[in-house]
Formats: C-alpha cells, structure tokens, sequence
C-alpha cells in the first residue's frame, strides 16, 4: 500500500472509531522495533517513538502492566527482544521513569540469531535484558521460543515451546513471567489450555470493533505502526484504530476473538 493511500485510509478508519463506543480499560500498546531502517509496519521512528514519549508523560498514566487492569491507564509494551530497544527506547523510558513490558522471544536472545532477517533485527542479549529489568522500570513476559504461529503447532509443540521459553527466563533472570502475549496477536484453541494453566494473563494483537474484555487470557493490545507517526498516534490511544484492526485481521485470514 502506497503512501498517500496508507494515510487517507487510516482517516477513514479515525473517523470511523468516533461511531464505535469508547473503547474502556487501559491502552496496552505494542511497540517491536524502534528505528532499523526496515521500512516494515511494525518500526517506529526514533523522533516519533520520541515524540510518544513526551506526550505521553504530560499527557496519560503510564503504568506497569501489573497495575493496569480496571484503569484507563496506558501500558508500553515491546514484543520480540529487538536490540533498539535497549539502544533507542530504554534510554528516553529511563529518563521518564516510564515502565514497560518487554515480551521476550527466547531463541534470538539465547543464540544472538536474528528473529527475521531484515535491518534493525538484531537481538537484546541476555545482560540487556537483565540490565533493563533491574532498572525496576521492566516487566518481564513470555513470547514463545522460537516465535512460531501457535494456530499450526499441536498442544504438545506448544508444550514445548513454552516450556523453554518460560524455563530460560527463569534461568538467566531469576523470575518466571507471569504474562504471555501470542505471537502474531492470534490466539490458538491447541494452546488456550497451557496458556491459561501457566500465565496470570495473556494478551492477543489489536482489538476488532466491539472488543471482548471480561476475559484475562484474552486481552487486547493497540499496536503502534511505523505510518502512524506522530498523527495517528493519538487515534491509537483515543479509539485503538479498531476498524483498520478488523481490515488487517480480514486481510490475514484470522477468524478468532
């Protein structure tokens, strides 16, 4: 999708969240790259991260994830375990004393191969992480080990997926994480059962139009997209951009909550 077209259509989709009941709780957003030159949607630029995080702070509550529930609170969020976020966003999150969630993939970081190969991929490395969750500003969840798409994996590869992300967490970290977010944003009938049996909560990608809320193992996130800049950024907080979430999902072939 070109440019221009990106753009017009996310102000269709703004205008068409002010027709949707407000979307209640708390704004959990999904940052992965921050900066890299990738050009991929889930990048963010380092001035507009930057931009974020000044209005941010004068702005909204930004809390820890565990705090968040029955809040109209913001919660930072960051998937995957990409290097810029040590190196980019830590540093103005520190400065803040802003917190966040890092929902950590477990392979790149264990063997220093990247995720995906594309520019800005390059991997935290384990004193990273542990130099961000002693700042006491970070929340430590899991993201699978190898980030595979659970809707594929049998209940028993799920198993096992989780069993070595969870345990290499507890190994080089000293916690076991009490958070999960799937990978893709797609929840899984083969892995609902192991999810629910090992993790306070989990959460899905962008809500669809009329969000189900009850349920803490299936929670929604508002991801952040590198189009979005700094204009659309507050259609994010304000409306969670639902119709162009309910479009992507359409577009991807996912039929689940």
């Amino acid at each position: 999708m070109s440019g221009v077209l990106r753009q017009v259509s996310k102000a269709v989709f703004a205008v068409g969240d002010r027709l949707l009941p407000d979307l209640p709780g708390p704004r959990i957003l999904i940052y992965h790259q921050v900066g890299g030159g990738s050009d991929l949607e889930m990048e963010v630029a380092p001035d507009a991260f930057r931009s974020h995080v000044e209005w941010l702070a004068d702005n909204a509550d930004v809390v820890p994830l565990e705090r968040a529930e029955g809040t109209d609170s913001v919660v930072l969020t960051f998937d995957d375990g990409y290097r810029s976020l040590y190196e980019e966003a830590f540093p103005l999150l520190q400065k803040r004393r802003m917190p966040f969630t890092l929902f950590l993939t477990t392979a790149p970081v264990e063997t220093g191969e990247p995720l995906r190969e594309h520019p800005g991929a390059e991997p935290l490395t384990w004193d990273m992480v542990k130099e961000m969750l002693d700042s006491g500003l970070m929340t430590i969840g899991a993201h699978t080990h190898t980030h595979p798409d659970f809707r594929h994996l049998t209940p028993a590869e799920v198993e096992a997926e989780l069993d070595r992300s969870d345990a290499l967490i507890e190994e080089r970290l000293g916690t076991r994480p009490r958070y999960f977010a799937y990978t893709w944003g797609y929840w899984s009938p083969s892995a609902d059962p192991a999810v629910r049996r090992r993790y306070d909560r989990a959460f899905l990608g962008g809500p669809p139009p009329f969000p189900r809320l009850s349920d803490p193992h299936l929670a929604y996130r508002v991801p952040v997209q590198l189009s979005d800049g700094t204009r659309w950024f507050h259609s994010r907080i304000r409306g969670g951009l639902r119709w162009e979430e309910a479009v992507r999902r359409r577009l991807r072939g996912y039929r689940g909550p």
